[in-house]
């Protein structure tokens, strides 16, 4: 062990330094260390031209008087950490010709949705039905996979069959029975964006969670995503602790299948015995020695694919933009009614099938506009990773050169950046014509971009991906076969930044028990 920690932790995304936090809040000196240049993960933040972003945070559900996530944080930051409710409307989903409001409660969102569809009532129905009964089969497979052998083996076999009805199942097939509909069909699936896999891959119990995340309304974090770094650092150092930044992790030693120490890119060897790595399951794979360690457990993981990457628009806009067509919900734009299409190859397709779009400073309070109203857009694009990957150069030993550090010396990926960020501002000025004229910056990221920064297999949003084989995987659990090597984050529980807490705190209480009693 070093002399100053009592433990570490790989990697300072939420889930990290929610397992850090978690641990300080009972006295535990951890030391977090984060190959970037600033902590934060996806809820890092970054500033052009005077306009601040957010790289990965739009909403968060569970945040109201008295629920979980508010209380989960409030313990965890000290009560810092202030969110702002987002009035109404969370969502609005678009397709040609139709548009529907998300609005809390679950009664109002299925009135608007009988409303829209009133031959279709009895399946409405059944479909929040299948909501409730997935979402509890998943948290129960979550619970054995962080409890005690002797809990965790008679809990998995009393849900084996509401965990196959469910997790088991894709999203699609469980909405084709509940409608035979196609258009609401595609309207139930609209926002599969937030987990990260389509209908037809994606287990129908991530969807699940993730649509009951928000059914009592959606919070923005006050002051932007930064505050969590930020706060969640406070607590940690406050316990003696230390979130290190430009601190690589290149190597895991292991001795008789017990973690021994941490190689650094910079700097000498650490001797540890407790490691929480929240770099995700396949890099947290291969930082461990081939020679000591049997892979025969992670097979499963291994051939998990990662889940998708995106295209991000950070647009900066001068003018009263809640006058001229923009407000506090999300937007989610559907070109035609497929809702499985994903856009493939940007270098033919100018149009993207779907964007996602929000006004993140319309939702915080905090947010000063100023004499010019400077207000920022952030508009995404789910794509996949094949056309990005001719650029990558995330096997050289580089550090931080990996992903498009090394692309950005590229004349033709430079290029394809340009042609992709024209044609994304001209597919948000269709959308929204009279902000277009407002637009002063915009700034285009791309699964390499996200790669580099976070070190993201293949610059991936949310992890692997959300299938049933994920949910499923043996190896995705927190505590691992190597003793004193834990796994945080997604891949360990769910994706988003309450699914990666929850994550960190698994692995945090694998590590001491005590943190279930500390979070009652």
């Amino acid at each position: 062990m070093t002399q100053d920690f009592d433990l570490v932790v790989i990697g300072s995304g939420i889930g990290g330094l929610g397992a850090a936090a978690a641990l300080a809040n009972l006295g535990k000196r951890v030391l977090v260390l984060e190959r970037h240049w600033q902590p934060g993960g996806l809820t890092q933040t970054f500033e052009r031209a005077g306009f601040q972003f957010n790289v990965g945070v739009h909403y968060l559900g569970g945040f109201g008087p008295g629920q979980s996530n508010r209380r989960i944080f409030d313990l965890l930051a000290g009560g810092r950490i202030a969110m702002a409710p987002i009035a109404g409307v969370y969502d609005r989903v678009f397709f040609p010709d139709f548009n529907l409001p998300f609005t809390p409660p679950c009664s109002e969102l299925q009135r608007a949705l009988k409303g829209a569809f009133p031959a279709e009532t009895a399946g409405i129905d059944r479909y929040f039905e299948c909501l409730d009964a997935a979402s509890n089969a998943l948290g129960a497979l979550f619970m054995t996979h962080s409890a005690p052998a002797l809990i965790a083996k008679p809990l998995a076999f009393i849900e084996r069959r509401a965990i196959a009805r469910w997790v088991e199942r894709t999203t699609w097939d469980v909405v084709r029975e509940c409608t035979n509909d196609p258009r609401l069909q595609a309207v139930l699936c609209a926002q599969w964006g937030d987990y990260g896999s389509r209908p037809l891959e994606g287990s129908f119990a991530a969807h699940a969670q993730v649509m009951s995340h928000y059914l009592d309304g959606a919070w923005y974090p006050v002051g932007g995503s930064a505050s969590f770094a930020r706060e969640l650092g406070r607590t940690i150092e406050a316990a003696g602790g230390e979130v290190r930044t430009n601190a690589e992790v290149v190597g895991i030693d292991v001795d008789t299948g017990a973690v021994r120490g941490l190689r650094l890119r910079e700097g000498r060897p650490m001797s540890v015995r407790c490691v929480i790595s929240d770099t995700g399951a396949h890099n947290t794979l291969r930082l461990l020695p081939s020679a000591e360690i049997d892979y025969s457990w992670a097979q499963d993981a291994l051939s998990i694919e990662p889940s998708l990457g995106f295209v991000g628009l950070y647009v900066g806009l001068e003018g009263d933009i809640a006058a001229l067509g923009a407000d506090t919900a999300n937007t989610w734009l559907y070109e035609s009614w497929d809702v499985n299409r994903l856009w493939r190859d940007p270098f033919t397709e100018a149009t993207a099938p779907a964007l996602f779009v929000s006004f993140p400073s319309l939702r915080d309070p905090a947010h000063a506009p100023g004499s010019q109203q400077r207000h920022t857009c952030e508009v995404v694009a789910l794509v996949d990773w094949s056309v990005f990957g001719q650029w990558d150069r995330s096997d050289d030993d580089g550090g931080m050169k990996r992903g498009s550090v090394a692309a950005v010396r590229s004349e033709g990926y430079l290029a394809f950046k340009d042609l992709l960020q024209r044609n994304l501002l001209a597919q948000f000025g269709r959308h929204f014509p009279k902000l277009a004229p407002l637009v002063r910056v915009a700034e285009l990221s791309t699964p390499l971009s996200v790669a580099t920064f976070t070190g993201a297999e293949h610059g991936a949003m949310y992890g692997l991906a959300t299938t049933p084989a994920r949910f499923l995987s043996q190896a995705l659990r927190p505590r691992t076969p190597v003793r004193g090597l834990y796994l945080a984050g997604q891949d360990a529980c769910m994706p988003g930044v309450t699914g990666a807490l929850m994550g960190g705190l698994m692995a945090a209480a694998s590590v001491d028990a005590r943190v279930w009693k500390l979070l009652r």
